[in-house]
């Protein structure tokens, strides 16, 4: 690049942009390539390992119960039609193995095939998390060596176009850069930088226990107490599940409240249940609220369909706290639990800031043994988790988990250190928290304007250890008003 500079539009002509394009050309026909056939191909990984372990679910109801005079079921002939039909010996069953291929099998080894097929398959599923993890990391790099590329090239004709003196042209020499060098230590230094994290515990998938994606079933905690449905209970997981990442970002189209009950056979107060079976899980999802009404239509849209899908029992509750102080976020969610209480008995409580979206549809809205933080990854933190005791955002616990710690604190106004509170709370009470593959639990955050975080809050959050009567024993609130809207219950509150 030797010669007279007339301008900087001249400089960017002159600059050699063929190893960029190269780069380019890799990164968006190769690498996504590869990754969208990879992505596919786990889609299909995970709708039948769905399948089986619905298969597997039902298998264990009939051999629990071996029903002596036969079983009574409905077949699909299509296009929606079904008839009723009556199998009378149990003890055996068809399976499909492959290739069009049916094999009759004993109840206990159809148990077998299916537990060899699921092991199968969830090395299949890991080997392929494993690859897709490979090729964003080599995207990621790629990308990273373009900008640096790009930088270079632009630090470079800034300095030829500087040297014009007396707007007289002047022969230069341009400096000969090794750009194969500079790459090979940019990526070096990049994978350095990435490593780190990994070191100092920051990231989930290393260092972050879960519950793995096939053991989820066996940690989700039914209905507590006698039901008065007729029905016969709802499958484990629900055959209505779709694919498995169905939001891939946070633009979510809100709907208008009619549009949303045209397509879902919603009740007044936000509550909905399944009509041809009994619900397994009987769920109230608790949202502290204030001045964010975009937000909520979104929510309100894509969470009312997420749930009717997983078949549940469940109840939209929204509190929302007048204007007057500040907001406080847990003693909201105390004043949805008592609220809910005096409405109907639900099992299990989720608490759910209005701004988060879970993007799989098999992160089912459960309750499990342990109190469950519902998130492993989100994308505003790259897919990570920023500390071990994190327990905000979203978190399942079951009525009799709640009252054990006595709710949230009454204290934390402003934003900031109740989630870190409660952590305490369930350590201090012998229980622990759980959370599920991140694969299955991630979330995307809707945009917002960020918060800042309280002066103080870390101050209180040592006070509050030793604080056993503040919680739900010592609430004190007063209800101005209250509604069943079309889509959710409402309580507007001064605290």
């Amino acid at each position: 690049m030797t010669g007279f500079c007339a301008d900087v539009d001249e400089c960017i002509m002159m600059a050699d942009r063929e190893k960029l394009v190269k780069y380019e050309h890799f990164v968006n026909n190769v690498l996504r390539e590869d990754l969208r056939i990879l992505l596919e191909d786990r889609e299909k990984l995970y709708e039948n390992i769905a399948a089986l372990s619905q298969l597997k679910q039902i298998i264990i109801c009939i051999s629990e119960d071996p029903h002596e005079e036969g079983l009574r079921t409905q077949v699909d002939l299509g296009s929606n039609f079904y008839i009723q039909a009556h199998v009378p010996d149990v003890s055996r069953i068809y399976v499909n193995v492959g290739l069009g291929f049916h094999i009759e099998f004993t109840l206990k080894e159809a148990l077998t095939f299916i537990d060899k097929k699921l092991g199968i398959l969830n090395e299949k599923l890991s080997e392929s998390s494993k690859k897709s993890a490979k090729i964003k990391g080599q995207i990621r790099l790629c990308y990273e060596a373009i900008g640096e590329l790009q930088a270079l090239d632009k630090t470079k004709l800034t300095l030829i176009c500087k040297m014009k003196v007396n707007k007289r042209d002047v022969p230069l020499k341009a400096v000969n850069i090794n750009i194969t060098k500079v790459w090979i230590i940019s990526v070096f230094a990049n994978f350095i930088l990435w490593l780190l994290p990994i070191f100092f515990g920051k990231y989930t998938d290393v260092l972050f226990p879960y519950i793995a994606h096939n053991d989820i079933t066996q940690e989700l905690v039914g209905l507590i107490g006698p039901t008065e449905n007729k029905f016969r209970m709802c499958p484990v997981v629900s055959p209505y599940l779709q694919n498995t990442l169905r939001l891939l970002d946070n633009n979510v189209d809100s709907l208008v409240d009619e549009e949303i009950l045209m397509n879902n056979d919603i009740q007044a107060g936000g509550v909905w249940e399944p009509s041809d079976c009994n619900s397994r899980y009987h769920v109230a999802l608790i949202i502290p609220y204030r001045n964010r009404s975009q937000h909520l239509q979104q929510f309100l849209t894509y969470m009312h369909p997420f749930l009717v899908r997983q078949q549940l029992k469940y109840r939209i509750v929204v509190v929302e706290q007048a204007e007057g102080v500040a907001f406080n976020r847990a003693k909201l969610f105390n004043i949805g639990f008592v609220e809910t209480l005096k409405l109907s008995k639900a099992d299990c409580f989720i608490f759910h800031d209005v701004d988060l979206l879970p993007q799989n549809d098999y992160n089912i809205y459960a309750c499990t043994h342990h109190p469950r933080h519902m998130y492993s990854a989100v994308d505003t933190l790259r897919y990570h988790l920023p500390y071990r005791r994190l327990f905000g955002g979203a978190v399942a616990m079951q009525q009799v988990h709640f009252k054990k710690v006595n709710g949230f604190s009454n204290k934390f106004y402003g934003w900031g250190a109740e989630d870190d509170d409660m952590y305490n709370r369930i350590e201090q009470v012998g229980l622990s928290v759980i959370r599920f593959d991140p694969r299955v639990a991630s979330y995307v955050m809707l945009s917002h304007s960020s918060v800042w975080r309280t002066e103080g809050r870390l101050e209180k959050l040592q006070d509050n250890k030793d604080d056993s009567e503040d919680g739900l024993s010592s609430l004190s609130y007063h209800v101005l008003d209250k509604k069943e809207r079309s889509l959710y219950t409402w309580f507007l509150v001064s605290c």
